[in-house]
């Protein structure tokens, strides 16, 4: 009697023990997803990116003497105007290596004129890699990066695609909303802008604003 009393213990040991390790199982199955896509997208619209888009925008609201340049949004297939855009790579120097920032895209001086030291001060005190204007609404460009499709500018093709429509920007433009709803400020366009991070580990962050020009 007293070996069944133990035979069942153990065969309830072994139910309790997998039904434990079952929920384990799946605990970690999807925890773990959901933290690296918590980790991916925690540097969209930080408060860094959100503080860069928000003086840009003011920037651009402030100084822009020729908004007729953003209207026309004469690049990105017409989807979106590059106001600017850069990428950072290391150099040698000597037995150093130094990291230098090399500009794709630079229209501040058409658009702003006079005022563009203004803003080129405040582009190099941000890190900030990439301006973009595009309309309030982003349906074409979201469906743009769904399919793929690369975008073209006139300046510097291949490097524009490789640095400014890499696979981290367009992740982000598939996160955002398409903004079907009109804005409640009349906002016919939207500020988007990549800011570079120089830490232990090197990321850029992105962040969007709307804007009424």
């Amino acid at each position: 009697m007293r070996k069944n009393k133990n035979g069942f213990v153990l065969a309830e040991t072994l139910v309790v023990s997998v039904i434990v390790m079952g929920i384990f199982s799946l605990i970690y199955a999807n925890y773990y997803p959901l933290i690296g896509e918590y980790e991916r997208r925690e540097v969209y619209d930080d408060i860094d990116s959100k503080y860069v888009a928000h003086w840009i925008r003011k920037m651009i609201i402030e100084k822009n003497g020729n908004a007729t340049t953003l209207k026309n949004l004469n690049s990105c297939n017409g989807q979106c105007h590059i106001l600017y855009a850069a990428y950072y790579h290391d150099v040698t120097v000597g037995e150093d290596i130094v990291r230098e920032k090399e500009e794709l895209v630079d229209e501040t001086d058409s658009v702003f004129g006079d005022n563009s030291s203004y803003i080129q001060n405040y582009i190099y005190a941000a890190d900030v890699r990439a301006i973009l204007i595009t309309p309030y609404k982003i349906t074409t460009l979201k469906n743009n990066f769904q399919a793929n499709t690369t975008i073209t500018t006139a300046a510097q093709q291949a490097n524009i695609n490789q640095y400014v429509f890499n696979r981290g920007f367009r992740e982000y433009i598939q996160y955002l909303p398409q903004y079907k709803t009109a804005s409640v400020n009349g906002a016919n366009y939207r500020v988007i802008v990549i800011v570079d991070h120089d830490t232990s580990k090197e990321y850029d962050s992105y962040g969007t604003i709307e804007v009424k020009i």
